[in-house]
Parts: structure tokens; sequence; C-alpha cells
């Protein structure tokens, strides 16, 4: 494949100019800067001051995220070797990733699903939001990641939270989830600062299939939430078709509504309402992107729902086309 410049495949790089406009040079510049290290404390375990001092005591350098964790500036070492990381008093994980899980707010003492929980970045956040209570339901359909979810549920002290290998398309919880979150399988486009092969190694046919796995997935999500409940729709991936164009969707073929995201520690834009040329819902701009260019983090999409009272089971319609 030949690259359009920066390493990127012609198509994407054609896209990314498109998408971001005046802002294209400052995303390029940013993903072609490696991407720091940020922890997420862990409060089942312990509290956000004694880690910071256990890592002024260790000589490592961090800047403060709103309490929820630290971006890392310097340290000596890694920090998956120190005893607090082991004893699961943090969590590694990215500054934007780590902005998903309260965006589905979770309530104590509910039942929540996650659809594609492993390696368990989010599902262990929803444990500690909802402080040990209730029930997460953490499914994933990759056996080679099921012992990465296992080993973080307990190294955190997750015990509200069950593990299945499941596929979460055709899976019935068992029970009515008040809470959904779906972090969706995609193209990954948004985490070129941490893996650069991704700016060539996709192509749209790639795109295109993912955005039918998410579609399942979101319908399958919806299916199974009580009426009145949320479902968080999440992908790490840049691509509209994938994001703004499952949102709109949804809106358009299932029982949902779209809800506002709330205030984070880290910018959410507006989600597109006309990328590349297409016309979609203005509604969609109640979703949000996480721009790595704004915040200096890998770019992520989020979209939240809210299921209609009483509505029966769902049809579906087709998305808009890519011109």
């Amino acid at each position: 494949m030949v690259a359009g410049g920066r390493g990127y495949a012609p198509w994407a790089r054609e896209r990314y100019e498109r998408l971001y406009g005046p802002a294209a040079d400052a995303f390029f510049d940013c993903m072609d800067r490696p991407l720091e290290p940020a922890v997420r404390f862990n409060t089942l375990r312990t509290d956000a001051r004694s880690v910071c001092a256990r890592f002024e005591e260790k000589g490592i350098s961090y800047t403060p995220l709103g309490g929820v964790g630290a971006r890392i500036r310097h340290a000596p070492f890694a920090l998956s070797s120190m005893p607090e990381h082991l004893m699961g008093h943090f969590y590694l994980q990215g500054v934007a990733e780590m902005a998903v899980a309260p965006q589905l707010s979770p309530s104590r003492d509910t039942v929540v699903w996650d659809m594609c929980a492993a390696p368990g970045g989010k599902a262990t956040h929803l444990s500690q939001l909802m402080e040990n209570t209730g029930v997460i339901i953490a499914t994933d359909v990759a056996e080679a990641k099921l012992s990465a979810l296992q080993n973080n549920v307990a190294r955190l002290g997750c015990t509200n939270t069950v593990v299945l290998r499941q596929d979460a398309r055709t899976f019935s919880p068992g029970t009515v989830p008040d809470a959904v979150l779906l972090d969706a399988p995609c193209t990954g486009s948004g985490t070129i600062r941490k893996d650069p092969t991704r700016k060539a190694s996709r192509t749209f046919e790639d795109v295109v299939f993912m955005q039918g796995v998410q579609k399942g997935l979101l319908a399958a999500a919806v299916r199974a939430l009580r009426p009145g409940g949320r479902v968080l729709y999440a992908t790490c991936s840049l691509e509209p078709e994938e994001n703004e164009c499952v949102a709109h969707w949804a809106l358009e073929s299932l029982p949902v509504e779209i809800v506002p995201l709330a205030p984070s520690f880290v910018t959410i834009a507006p989600g597109f309402t006309r990328p590349l040329g297409m016309r979609l819902s203005e509604k969609v701009a109640l979703a949000g992107r996480v721009h790595p260019h704004e915040s200096d983090t890998s770019g992520m999409f989020m979209a939240l729902f809210r299921k209609r009272d009483g509505t029966g089971p769902s049809t579906t319609k087709p998305s808009p086309r890519r011109p």
C-alpha cells in the first residue's frame, strides 16, 4: 500500500485533511508524537493521595487529572514493576479511555453489562464507580483476552464483576441490565500514537465491515436493556462511519434517544453532523469526540443513548451512504 504522506494510506490522509480542516496540521503533528503513559487511581484499593505520595517518593513526576488519575511526565522505571501496580492501586490506562466509563454514570446496586470488556480497563472503572455494589457482567468473545480481563478484575479487587466468554451479539445476560457499556471493536485509528502501523494497515473495506459488527452489537445492547436504561457506545476510531453514522443509524432504527454527555476532565467536542459530505441528524452533535490534538490523547468517540419507555422489538433501516 502506497503511503499518502507521513506514512498514512492515501485514502486515510485525504479524509483526515477533510475531517479536521484548518486543524489538520495540528492533528497530524499530534499523531506523530508518542503518547505519554497515564494511570487511573483505583479507589477500591487505596486513594489518590496515597498513590501520588508513592510516586513522589520514587521520583515519578506527574500531572493530576481531576482526581481520576494522572499523566506520567517522567518515571525512572516501568510503572508496571511497582508493587502498587501489582496490588491494584492503579491501572495503566490512556487519558481518553478513562473518560469513558464516567459517562455511563452507573448507580450503586444496579446491573451493568460490559459487552466487549477485555482487557478490563473500563469494566474495572465501572466497578470502582459503583463502589463494588450491584453486578457487572463482563463478556468478551476473544478467549485469548479473557485471562487479562480476569487478572485485572482480581488485581483491582472488583468483587461485583462476573467474567464470561460470550459473543455479545447473541448472548442473553439472564437478567435485564440497567445500563450497558459497548466499547465496540473498531479499526482503532484513534490509537495511532500507540501503534503507528495503523496509519496504513486498515482499508476502507475494514471500516465498512466493522460498522456492520458495531450495529449488530448496539442492536443487541438495546434489546437487552430495560426501558429507560442507558447504553454508552464508544470507539477508539476516527472514522465517521464507525462513530456518528452508527449513532445516526441508532436514532433512525432503534427505540432510543440520544442523551447529552457530561462535562469531563478532557475536552469533548460535539459529534460531526456533516462529515465528509454526509448529512446526519443534528442530534448526533450530542455525541462527542475526544480529539487527540485538543486533549493530547488518543482519539475517542462516545454516544450515550436512553432506551425509550414502552418499546417493543427493534427494526432496522439503512445508514447514510458514503458519497
